[in-house]
């Protein structure tokens, strides 16, 4: 069983995206693209090593689909001027009005989705996934005590 969790999860994430993949398609985005929309869509401006954990892109990826972006001016990075080693990322109004005309779209494949498996079993699969998630959250607190720990002694 402890092998297949992950195919699994796998298998649900393509199902699930089969909803999405249409409309996404149709806006001329990718799903990374979508999901750094979508995170920047509810943050005005939001720092890069940020905007990388909550969109599940790794960092050298993110900059590469960051720049297409700003090129398709659809984000635009910002350095602060008292710490050149940060950068934040925002949408630009061509960026938001994207997320404005797809977000109907995918609230439609969201119903599809319950319709088909009903808002119950919804809200189970999302309230297990968050207390799954939440395990790596307790593991990542501890490491970090456990290093800090270990650079005091």
């Amino acid at each position: 069983m402890h092998e297949s969790l992950t195919i699994a999860l796998l298998q649900a994430r393509e199902t699930a995206m089969g909803f999405f993949r249409p409309i996404l398609k149709r806006h001329n985005l990718t799903e990374q693209q979508w999901r750094i929309i979508r995170v920047l869509a509810d943050n005005r401006s939001i720092d890069f090593h940020e905007l990388a954990c909550k969109t599940c892109i790794l960092r050298p990826s993110l900059t590469g689909i960051l720049t297409r972006m700003e090129r398709d001016e659809l984000i635009f990075r910002l350095k602060p001027v008292n710490d050149q080693r940060k950068l934040f990322v925002s949408l630009t109004q061509r960026g938001l009005s994207v997320y404005d005309e797809a977000r109907a779209e995918v609230e439609q494949g969201y119903c599809a989705i319950e319709s088909a498996f009903s808002t119950e079993k919804m809200n189970q699969l999302l309230t297990l996934l968050d207390e799954f998630i939440a395990l790596t959250e307790g593991t990542e607190k501890e490491n970090a005590l456990e290093e800090t720990a270990q650079a005091s002694h």
